[in-house]
C-alpha cells in the first residue's frame, strides 16, 4: 500500500513493483497483477490516477518500467498508479468484445472479463493501492486483442473509466469470416460504437503501425488494421466527437504489430493520459485523421522523456470534413492480392501422398490465397504474445522451439515457392528434397528476435502471395517433379496455406497449454 502523507519525504528513486495474485471469481482462475507505484517522494496522497494495463506480462518487452522512469525524472507525468493484468492461455477468450464472440467463437469470456474489472479488481486496487475511483482518473489500455477488450470496456463503462489507450487494436474483430459472405458491417466494435453517441467525457488514444500486418481486404492499396482504425475514428466522428480534443490518432511508419513498436510509442501515450502541462503541450500533433494517406514525412516523431518543451506547441492539421474531397490513395501492397478467378482444388496424382494431409487442412471451398492472407495475422498474433524465452520453449524434448517451428515455415514456404516458380516457368526437371531437421539444426532461430522472424515471414508471405496471384489457370496446372514424385502449381498453392495451418494446429494443441 502506498504510504500516508505522514510518511516523510524521500528522493525520488524510481518506480517500486509489486507482484499480486487476485482470486476472480468470474474467470474462475487465479489473476496475477504487477503494480508499478510511483517514486517515493511522490507517493504521499490520499489517491492516485491509476492506468489499468491489459497483457501485463508484457512489462518488461515494452521496456515499461525504464520509460516511465524516465518520465519521471524528466517530470513529464503527474505520479499515477499502474496496474497490470497478467494473461493467461485464456487470454483469446478473455480479451474481445463483452456484447458477441466473434465468428470464430473468440471472446467467450470478454463479458466475465469485464465483470472481473468492475467488480474485483477496481475495487481491490482502490482500497490497497489508492487508485481513484474517480473515472476522469481512470485510463484503461491493451494490444491487439488486448486493445480492443480495453477500448470495449471503456466505451461501455464511463462510469468507471472515461480514456482508453489502443495499440494495434484488433477493430477487425467480426461477425463473420472474410469469404464467408463478410462485409464492413460485420466489424463488431464499429456496430458497437454507431449504435449509441460517445460519452461526453470520453477520450481515446488510438495507435497503428504502417506494418502492422500485410493484409488487404478490399484490394485498396490500405492494409486491413489502419483501415479498421480510422473507419472506427470516422464512426466517432459521426456519433458527434471532436476529432480534435478527444481523439489522438499516432500512426508508426515502418512501425510493426509487436511491443518493440509498442515500447518506442509508449511515452506519446503516457504522456498524453498522465502529462503535466508542460509536456502534454509539447507532444508533437499526432498524424491527420486523413483516409488513404500515408504520407512518411507526417508521421510524429516521439518525444524522448528527456527531451525538451518546445517553445510552442507544434499546429494541429485539422482532419477534412466527413464527405470533402480526400487525397488520393497511396498504393502499398495491392498489387499482390489482386485474385484472378476462383482457384479449384489439385487432384489426385497432383502431388505425394504426404501432402495430401496438408492440402485437406485447406477447407472445401476456400481460395487458398485467402487463406495465406488471413492465416499471416494468425501468426502474428500468436506470436507477439509471447516473450523471448516462450518462444525458446519446446513442447518435449528434442522437439523444436517455437521460433525454430516459425522460421522452418518460412524455410518451406520458400522451397515450395521456388518449386511453383520453376513449375509455373515450364521447367519440370526433377528438384531434390531438403531435410528439414538439419534445416533447423542449422537456423540459429533460438538466437534471433521474435521480431526479426516476424518481418522475415511477412517479407516471406509478400513474395509468396505475389508469385501465386501472377498464375493464370494454366500456370497452375503446369507440373514437375520434386523430392522424388509429381507436384502442380495449384498442388504447391495448396500445400503452403495447408502446411502452415498444420503447424498452427501444433501450436494450439502442444505449445500454448505449456505457456
Amino acid at each position: 500500500m502506498l504510504p500516508d502523507a505522514s510518511s516523510p519525504p524521500t528522493m525520488p528513486t524510481g518506480t517500486r513493483l509489486v507482484r499480486e495474485v487476485l482470486a476472480s471469481s468470474f474467470l474462475a482462475r487465479d489473476v496475477e497483477i504487477s503494480i508499478l507505484l510511483p517514486p517515493g517522494a511522490l507517493a504521499a496522497r490520499p489517491e492516485y490516477p491509476v492506468l489499468y494495463l491489459n497483457d501485463g506480462q508484457d512489462l518488461e518487452r515494452l521496456h515499461f518500467q525504464a520509460t516511465l522512469d524516465k518520465l519521471y525524472a524528466a517530470h513529464a507525468v503527474h505520479p499515477f498508479v499502474v496496474v497490470a493484468l497478467h494473461a493467461n492461455e485464456q487470454r483469446v477468450q478473455e480479451y474481445g468484445t463483452a456484447a458477441y464472440a466473434d465468428f470464430n467463437g473468440r471472446g467467450s469470456l470478454a463479458g466475465a472479463y469485464s465483470r472481473f474489472l468492475l467488480e474485483e479488481l477496481l475495487p481491490f486496487a482502490q482500497a490497497r493501492y489508492q487508485a481513484s475511483a474517480n473515472p476522469a482518473h481512470a485510463v484503461m489500455a491493451g494490444f491487439s486483442l488486448s486493445g480492443l477488450s480495453a477500448f470495449d470496456v471503456v466505451w461501455h463503462h464511463p462510469e468507471a473509466f472515461e480514456r482508453a489507450g489502443v495499440f494495434s487494436g484488433s477493430f477487425w474483430w467480426r461477425h463473420r469470416a472474410v469469404g464467408a459472405g463478410y462485409t464492413p458491417a460485420d466489424r463488431i466494435m464499429h456496430g458497437l460504437v454507431q449504435a449509441r453517441p460517445p460519452h461526453p467525457r470520453h477520450r481515446f488514444w488510438l495507435q497503428i503501425g504502417t506494418l502492422d500486418e500485410r493484409n488487404d481486404r478490399n484490394d485498396n492499396g490500405v492494409i486491413d488494421s489502419l483501415e479498421d482504425c480510422l473507419d472506427l475514428i470516422d464512426a466517432l466522428i459521426m456519433g458527434g466527437m471532436d476529432v480534435n480534443q478527444a481523439i489522438r490518432y499516432v500512426q508508426v511508419e515502418g512501425g510493426h504489430h509487436h511491443p518493440d513498436t509498442w515500447g518506442r510509442v509508449m511515452p506519446d501515450f503516457l504522456t498524453w493520459a498522465f502529462g503535466q502541462d508542460g509536456s502534454t503541450a509539447a507532444l508533437p500533433a499526432p498524424l491527420p485523421v486523413v483516409r488513404l494517406h500515408l504520407d512518411p514525412t507526417l508521421v510524429p516523431a516521439i518525444v524522448p522523456p528527456t527531451a525538451p518543451a518546445a517553445a510552442t506547441a507544434p499546429p494541429v492539421v485539422l482532419a477534412p470534413p466527413v464527405g470533402a474531397m480526400l487525397p488520393p490513395a497511396v498504393s502499398l501492397i495491392s498489387h499482390l492480392y489482386t485474385p484472378v478467378m476462383p482457384i479449384s482444388r489439385p487432384a489426385d496424382g497432383d502431388f505425394l501422398h504426404y501432402a495430401g494431409s496438408y492440402i485437406n487442412l485447406v477447407p472445401e471451398g476456400t481460395d487458398p490465397r485467402e487463406a495465406l492472407r488471413t492465416q499471416t495475422q494468425a501468426i502474428q498474433e500468436l506470436f507477439s504474445g509471447l516473450t523471448e524465452e516462450q518462444a525458446e520453449k519446446s513442447y518435449a524434448p528434442g522437439k523444436w522451439s517455437l521460433k525454430e517451428m516459425l522460421l522452418h515455415q518460412i524455410d518451406s514456404e520458400r522451397v515450395f515457392g521456388y518449386r511453383a516458380m520453376r513449375f509455373g516457368r515450364g521447367d519440370s526437371q526433377d528438384l531434390p528434397g531438403f531435410d528439414q531437421d538439419e534445416y533447423v539444426a542449422f537456423s540459429g532461430a533460438n538466437s534471433r528476435s521474435v521480431a526479426s522472424l516476424l518481418s522475415e515471414y511477412e517479407a516471406t508471405r509478400a513474395a509468396t502471395l505475389a508469385l501465386f496471384n501472377s498464375f493464370t489457370d494454366e500456370q497452375l496446372d503446369r507440373r514437375g517433379t520434386a523430392n522424388g514424385g509429381p507436384n502442380t502449381v495449384r498442388a504447391l498453392l495448396f500445400i503452403v496455406p495447408g502446411h502452415e495451418l498444420h503447424h498452427l494446429n501444433i501450436i494450439r494443441e502442444r505449445y500454448l497449454p505449456i505457456l
